[in-house]
């Protein structure tokens, strides 16, 4: 089915460019102001509608009010799985693409879904959002399941506004703390090779229980596709020596690259208000978040990522975010150290706040990498 989709896309994409935007008057949609040719999407998405088999009706591309709506035959529309609507997305934001000349085109649009003239769901194209759910008549399903390893840390982070932020972009958030079985007690650094196995790691792509997640979403069929793990504060104190802590990440990998249908997302441990020797934490963090010649540089697969929520934390200055559709990681020279206490070394709800704020559209940006990654 995945490689019939990308063929239709294609055979869709070469018709608009050599149809050069041939009129239809039954469309109602002119050619836009930046030159491209809307008549031209209309016919490309009617050609990729014909060539699919996901239960779609007829599709109308509105340029006056910035929409797609597709029509679905009302028993195909509930079988709609998390990867087909990630397909109709790319697809659609393709020919948006081409039919404008411009790649952030589908920024603009907003992706309908109907059902007999009923509305059942709708969902941004743009940059920022995987499926930024939005109100509908409907109950909403997830674009992908997702589940978090964490402690204290990361329950405040999910009730100031993270699991929110994830609901809101489509992802369905199960998670994992104290007391989860034998095995939720323990999140620290040296911990993380016990749980990267068959064994453990079964039944976490399995959990979709909220110990501390308000989640309000319904998951997708399936598994959870994206694990998060973070280990608490206390691991940002690293001491002199940070071979220890790069040999743990590195045992990880393998087990990574042997499941490249699995997400993987590395939260790096928060800063703490003192750390013996915190130069020696920002080098373990930046290593960890170093794509090019760091942790990731020998991956062989596209499904490991890593958030580095220490550095976030050091200064307001100091991100680790999206910007005009690039990674951009940027410290502060001498702040390594929490600059968002609590009473103690929690971060505030502020810092919470801040990370969520650059790590959602990150998650987005890296889910794309991912399924295309999945061919």
């Amino acid at each position: 089915m995945r490689k019939s989709f990308i063929l239709t896309l294609l055979l869709a994409v070469v018709l608009l460019t050599a149809c050069g935007g041939a009129a239809d008057s039954g469309s109602g949609i002119t050619e836009n102001e930046q030159g491209g040719n809307s008549t031209g999407a209309q016919a490309a998405l009617d050609d990729w509608i014909l060539g699919t088999d996901l239960g779609i009706e007829s599709g109308i591309i509105d340029e006056s009010a910035k929409t797609v709506t597709l029509k679905f035959y009302g028993d195909r529309y509930p079988g709609l799985s998390d990867q087909d609507k990630v397909d109709i997305r790319v697809a659609v934001a393709d020919i948006l693409a081409v039919a404008t000349g411009s790649p952030s085109a589908s920024q603009q649009y907003r992706l309908r879904y109907e059902v007999e003239d009923e509305l059942m769901s709708e969902e941004v194209l743009g940059e920022g959002s995987v499926g930024e759910t939005v109100a509908s008549t409907g109950a909403e399903g997830a674009v992908a399941n997702l589940v978090f390893i964490h402690h204290s840390v990361g329950e405040n982070w999910l009730n100031d506004g993270l699991c929110r932020a994830l609901n809101a972009h489509g992802y369905n958030v199960a998670d994992i703390y104290y007391g989860w079985r034998e095995y939720g007690d323990r999140t620290d650094t040296v911990d993380w090779p016990m749980w990267f196995g068959d064994e453990v790691m079964s039944l976490v792509y399995q959990e979709m229980g909220n110990m501390t997640a308000p989640n309000t979403l319904r998951p997708a069929p399936g598994e959870n596709t994206i694990v998060m793990f973070k280990s608490c504060f206390p691991n940002s104190e690293v001491g002199s020596d940070i071979s220890d802590e790069k040999a743990i990440y590195e045992s990880l990998l393998p087990y990574m690259e042997q499941h490249p249908d699995k997400m993987f997302v590395l939260v790096t441990p928060p800063p703490m208000q003192e750390i013996s020797d915190p130069l020696k934490t920002r080098e373990l963090c930046d290593w960890l978040a170093d794509r090019q010649s760091g942790w990731l540089a020998g991956l062989t697969t596209g499904n490991v990522f890593v958030f580095d929520l220490y550095n976030v934390l050091t200064d307001p200055s100091a991100h680790h975010r999206l910007v005009d559709g690039q990674e951009v990681h940027g410290c502060v020279s001498g702040h390594n150290t929490l600059a968002y206490p609590s009473d103690d070394d929690h971060p505030n709800a502020d810092g919470n706040v801040k990370a969520t704020e650059e790590f959602v559209p990150l998650l987005d940006h890296w889910y794309r990498q991912f399924v295309a990654s999945r061919g």
